[in-house]
């Protein structure tokens, strides 16, 4: 494809979904992201093997210290490859249970966790597997771990290219979705908008669960219905793994109209704030000066950014309250359904406001794309002190 770039005001860049390179990278991230919304918190950096035993030794080793009152990760992979390497037998089946018993235990003591959805909007499988099926992200699929989406907030650029320009204008905040790139830079690169939409499948994470079923506390309306708007129709479907049959292309409808379903499973995300890279952070890197970059970067963004923020929101919460207020989900959802919602739930159905396929649904306070939507949190910590 070629060249793109997206500028405005604010010298945005253009770039798939941004986390510091590397693995010390999405650490040092993390802990800078929840620190900085809790700047008086002490906060503790688990670190264990780069492996999937080592990934659950960490969440156990928070949960047997119990200290940590609030803790999150930015990990995880799609359900759809775990299921794979499951029936491939290179994964043991109990894989996912062993994340459960943790995250059971850390919400038992009364400590809260929170995990990114995923930055691959309703088709996480895409980058990790290359199917194109709606999937979700593990571990935010657990039914005892608050699930961190994203949204893009109000911004215009202008996406310049070889055959010219193109505006882009997003007017409100909506469900963090790279559809409304799709078309501009597909006009200013002379590119079929298909395989641009393949380069660009970002959003936020959130769909409906392969593996779990509904949790009892997400019996609220709208998590078991959904509206959606349907960019991209499976095709080409192909045995990935004896036992696994899935799709592994698309055909694209640029201008799909909004249709209705239901998802009778665990529904992800919880709850979401701003993720996408071209509404997102700034990353200040003293090293980058030494190489010729700039020290001051924008561009940067995921729901990879979202949960550690959650995380040391809570742990102000925490402290204002005087007590830990626990696993979030059994108090948010009946919080949010209640006379007066904490939450902003972008619940405008369209093409405007999705995540490549789930949109909003007027007038229900729940959608697959950003959850409950973005939570007021001075109101959230009221409703965790009832």
């Amino acid at each position: 494809m070629a060249g793109t770039q997206l500028s405005d005001s604010n010298q945005l860049s253009h770039r798939s979904s941004g986390r510091p390179a590397g693995r010390a990278g999405i650490i040092s991230q993390d802990s800078r992201q929840s620190g900085a919304l809790a700047p008086g918190a002490n906060v503790i950096d688990y670190q264990a093997p780069n492996s999937d035993p080592g990934f659950a030794d960490a969440f156990y080793a928070a949960a047997s210290q119990n200290t940590a009152d609030t803790v999150s990760t930015s990990w995880g992979e799609a359900e759809t490859l775990v299921t794979a390497a499951v029936l491939a037998g290179t994964e043991t089946a109990t894989y996912l249970q062993a994340f459960d018993e943790a995250f059971l235990e850390l919400a038992a003591q009364g400590q809260s966790a929170f995990d990114a959805s995923g930055d691959s909007g309703a088709y996480d499988a895409f980058p990790e597997i290359g199917t194109t099926n709606l999937s979700i992200d593990t571990n935010s699929d657990s039914p005892y771990i608050t699930a961190a989406g994203g949204t893009t907030l109000p911004f215009s650029a202008t996406a310049t290219g070889p055959d010219g320009s193109a505006p882009i204008v997003v007017p409100a905040q909506r469900i963090w979705g790279w559809d409304y790139l799709w078309a501009p830079i597909a006009k200013v690169t002379g590119t079929p908008e298909l395989q641009v939409a393949e380069a660009n499948i970002a959003g936020s994470g959130g769909g409906f669960s392969s593996v779990y079923s509904i949790p009892r506390y997400q019996f609220v309306p709208g998590t078991t219905s959904f509206h959606a708007v349907p960019y991209l129709t499976p095709i080409d479907f192909e045995t990935i793994v004896p036992g696994l049959v899935e799709p592994t292309d698309w055909t694209l409808n640029p201008t799909p109209g909004v249709i209705a379903g239901t998802g009778f499973a665990r529904a992800t995300p919880d709850v979401s704030a701003d993720a996408d890279p071209n509404t997102g952070y700034l990353l200040y890197e003293p090293s980058f000066a030494g190489v010729g970059q700039p020290v001051l970067q924008g561009g940067w963004g995921g729901t990879s950014f979202v949960a550690p923020q959650l995380n040391g929101s809570t742990a102000v919460i925490d402290s204002a309250l005087g007590h830990r207020v626990g696993f979030w989900n059994p108090s948010i959802y009946p919080a949010a359904n209640g006379f007066k919602s904490p939450f902003n739930p972008l619940n405008t159905a369209g093409t405007s406001n999705d995540n490549l396929y789930y949109t909003g649904q007027p007038g229900v306070r729940y959608n697959q794309g950003v959850g409950l939507g973005i939570p007021n949190l001075t109101a959230l910590s009221a409703d965790f002190n009832h």
